[in-house]
């Protein structure tokens, strides 16, 4: 988790669970900030919420356990092609397979199911791997449970003075897939075929299952009215500071 803090009559903290080097990357030219600089005194406590070593241990298995149920006479078999790819490609697609087999976010897979699996370029030039789960979404039984309404979230900031703002990054990937469901979501390369064990983006019901994993695990904050959750978006809003500093360590703890 990375955090920017601004305390003055608003407060704006970006919090990415679970530590990554985008900051880093993307704001290659500024210096790196370190800990301390970035987080203020009455969170430091929360350490272990920063450090990427925690990210690389699977999550506990949990009643949110992202299911990939399928419609009556769902084809039993899914395939694809495997593209060639050029240096760059291939070495990003060794990392990402090397990085994820290491962690157990993926393993080697025999499934009957294969989906496509490419790059695509973002707008810093850098590669993001993709599941084409669009086969398989189409005989997916969907999961109808709603995400908030941006308007009434923010109806709900009027006369508040203090904000903090937490994003959780690599959100899915906190969720694992229901056990006997991982062989589902394999997907192909040109190192053989491999199934996720925990969500990735491209499953046509991850966005109802993490807006149902946050809203379980937040329901008491929830309701008291001082916090709302779109996705991977914590936002804490109170017109006091001290309330604000207890309910973003209860926020912290939470997590």
């Amino acid at each position: 988790m990375i955090l920017a803090v601004n305390m003055e009559k608003e407060i704006e903290m970006r919090a990415i669970h679970h530590a990554n080097d985008l900051t880093a990357a993307t704001h290659a030219e500024k210096p790196t900030k370190t800990f301390e600089e970035m987080v203020p005194p009455d969170y430091r406590s929360f350490r272990d919420l920063f450090s990427k070593e925690n990210f690389d241990e699977l999550p506990d298995r949990k009643p949110w356990d992202h299911a990939i149920e399928l419609i009556p006479n769902a084809k039993s078999t899914l395939d694809c092609k495997v593209y060639p790819l050029n240096q760059n490609k291939q070495e990003q697609l060794d990392k990402f397979l090397n990085e994820n087999l290491e962690s157990g976010r993926i393993r080697e897979s025999k499934s009957p199911f294969a989906s496509l699996f490419f790059f695509i370029k973002k707008k810093d030039g850098s590669l993001c791997p993709v599941q084409d789960y669009r086969k398989l979404n189409e005989m997916t039984i969907k999961n109808r449970y709603p995400l908030p309404l941006i308007s009434k979230l923010t109806d709900k900031l009027q006369g508040v003075k203090f904000f903090t703002k937490l994003d959780v990054c690599w959100g899915y990937n906190n969720v694992r897939i229901k056990e006997g469901d991982e062989a589902k979501a394999a997907f192909c390369t040109n190192r053989g075929l491999f199934e996720p064990t925990v969500m990735f983006f491209g499953l046509t019901n991850s966005p109802a299952t993490f807006q149902w994993m946050m809203n379980d695990i937040f329901k008491d904050l929830i309701s008291k009215g001082k916090v709302t959750i779109y996705l991977d978006d914590i936002l804490i809003f109170t017109k006091d500071l001290n309330e604000h500093r207890q309910i973003v360590w209860r926020v912290l703890q939470h997590l």
